[in-house]
């Protein structure tokens, strides 16, 4: 066998060796893997706390270009991870655009004040600072019988 282009041998026929891809929130997801029939909300929702607890270790590592939220904000939003929270990236700009306005949001409280104007007190949870300037967001996974998500 011949080394391919990634420098490992064999073929690379069906990716079985590559057993996950990053979406563009950075969650992990299995590539060409399902649950058995009934159990895909179940799975969805271990994928959604996976993710969710992901963006929270993410802010323990590297280098920090703004400060670094504090262990028990983090902790708070792992609570509300286990209650079933989801945590999102929200970054300054996505705030701009979502509250129509050309002013920067650069405090917790501003950026939790323009996301509960835009979509309601319900379903924003928390808000914190992120490691790069932006915001994590904790929602709830459904608001009003429907599965709730930030728009990009």
């Amino acid at each position: 066998m011949a080394m391919n282009r990634t420098g490992r041998w064999g073929s690379n026929s069906g990716s079985s060796w590559s057993s996950s891809s990053r979406s563009s929130q950075g969650s992990t997801k299995p590539m060409g893997k399902k649950p058995v029939p009934g159990y895909q909300s179940v799975w969805n929702s271990f994928n959604n706390k996976i993710a969710s607890y992901k963006f929270l270790t993410n802010q323990t590592m590297g280098a920090a270009k703004f400060g670094r939220p504090t262990p028990a904000s983090l902790n708070t939003f792992a609570k509300w991870i286990e209650k079933g929270a989801l945590v999102h990236k929200v970054t300054a700009a996505q705030l701009k655009r979502w509250s129509h306005s050309t002013q920067s949001f650069k405090t917790v409280a501003s950026a939790k004040s323009a996301m509960c104007q835009k979509f309601g007190k319900g379903p924003i949870k928390a808000v914190i600072c992120n490691r790069t300037g932006g915001f994590l967001v904790a929602t709830a996974s459904t608001w009003k019988g429907k599965s709730f998500k930030l728009p990009r």
